[in-house]
């Protein structure tokens, strides 16, 4: 009885995360064809039963107007969730509400450390938006050596060409070489040696991760950098 019981429980189990795969994968399906407010059906199950990633989803969905009217109150709610969970793309949207002040008091010290914590699971564009907010001196101090260090990382995950971020590598690239024009040798030279010591941990982590496919991001676009 005590083994039958197990494996009921076993099979219900797995039951419920192929049908929470179903949904995740029935609403991404509806969002890239622009059938928002499908994908939003799909996803707030998912998100109301914690689900991180459906909620990171419903933050961005509530952030842009898709599929709902815009509300920044509600966006905050299921992407501050999301974030806590360590979920990369709802630290990433955090860091863009904080610095484009969307529902909150603009708050650069507050996007840098959400953005760092995103940064640290190796999200291109968090590390060009550090990158940015180092050059500028936003709500961290202005340190170019610092700057051309995640910018230089954001261009390394973003050469890998089944990631399609191109456009955030070509961008970090660019910033990079303007935040160079104006640095000293030395503390160029310095930035570089910690970019290619950190190139060398970071290929041992994405060959361990090519065994598992990448799953599509719902979420917002980097700052702005001109």
């Amino acid at each position: 009885m005590r083994r039958a019981l197990v494996a009921l429980v076993a099979a219900a189990f797995a039951l419920g995360i192929g049908s929470a795969a179903a949904n995740w994968n029935s609403g991404q399906t509806a969002f890239e064809r622009g059938d928002f407010a499908a994908a939003l059906e799909a996803w707030r199950p998912l998100a109301e039963a914690g689900d991180a990633r459906a909620q990171a989803a419903l933050g961005s969905l509530y952030i842009n107007g898709q599929g709902v009217a815009v509300d920044h109150a509600e966006a905050l709610r299921w992407t501050r969730l999301a974030a806590e969970q360590r979920d990369v793309t709802g630290q990433f949207n955090m860091g863009t509400i904080y610095a484009g002040g969307l529902g909150v008091d603009r708050d650069y010290a507050a996007a840098a450390d959400w953005f760092r914590r995103a940064a640290e699971q190796d999200d291109a564009a968090s590390r060009f938006n550090l990158g940015v907010l180092y050059a500028r001196g936003l709500g961290v101090p202005k340190d170019d050596e610092e700057a051309i260090f995640m910018l230089s990382t954001a261009t390394i995950i973003a050469g890998d060409p089944e990631a399609n971020l191109r456009e955030i590598g070509a961008a970090a690239e660019n910033y990079a070489y303007v935040v160079m024009m104006t640095m000293e040798e030395p503390e160029l030279t310095r930035a570089l040696e910690r970019t290619r010591a950190w190139e060398k941990e970071f290929l041992h982590r994405y060959l361990s991760r090519r065994i598992r496919p990448a799953e599509p991001r719902v979420g917002l676009d980097p700052l702005p950098y001109e």
